[in-house]
């Protein structure tokens, strides 16, 4: 009952924000940050059509605002349009060729769309700007353990785990590389881990590795 209420509440503080930041885009319609901020409360909110409407105003008043461009990549990742997603992020990339989150969006694209050569390059070049980069290591792991590469994935989940040791997701992936290297023991340690911090590990996966 209590999450209930924090989440009614949440809810309603993100709602007047918007109105807030919409007032600012009324009252100054010529400001591309105006429409960006308003464009990123309604990414975060859930609003991803209205959020892409915003940045797109944002970009025809200031083309070279990479912020939004890559925010929209963002929102038609998560749309589904993958197309669009990795045209976007190209765009931002001839602006800064060293922008990390573009590469992250276009190699996630790619894996969406099946192409994992492609996908495995992108997401290389983000580490390779950016060798910290988290997304682009759990990526990496999946996209080595579908071409079964298990010694590569191996490698970017255990990266993975020791950058956020409190993610679930990181254990859970990490364990299935253990399983395909044959180690159950250690598969089983790290996805009881994963659901120690909350992460659903699969059922037939917990099955596999009994």
């Amino acid at each position: 009952m209590t999450n209930s209420l924090l989440e009614d509440n949440r809810n309603g503080s993100e709602d007047q924000t918007i109105e807030s930041l919409a007032s600012t885009v009324e009252e100054m319609p010529d400001s591309a940050s105006a429409h960006y901020n308003l464009g990123l409360g309604l990414s975060k909110n859930g609003q991803l059509d209205d959020s892409l409407a915003e940045f797109k105003k944002a970009l025809k008043l200031k083309p070279g605002m990479l912020e939004a461009r890559i925010n929209m990549a963002a929102v038609l990742l998560q749309q589904g349009d993958y197309d669009g997603c990795i045209q976007e992020s190209l765009k931002a990339l001839e602006f800064r060729p060293d922008l990390v989150e573009g590469c992250v969006n276009i190699g996630i694209a790619f894996m969406a769309k099946g192409n994992l050569e492609q996908a495995i390059h992108s997401l290389n070049k983000a580490l390779a700007l950016d060798p910290n980069n988290l997304i682009a290591h759990i990526n990496l792991g999946n996209a080595y353990l579908s071409l079964g590469d298990f010694d590569k994935s191996l490698d970017h989940n255990l990266k993975s785990v020791t950058l956020k040791p409190g993610s679930g997701m990181a254990h859970n992936n990490l364990a299935v590389s253990f399983f395909y290297k044959g180690d159950n023991e250690k598969a089983r340690f790290h996805a009881r881990h994963a659901m120690d911090l909350g992460y659903q590990v699969h059922p037939d996966f917990l099955k596999l590795i009994e």
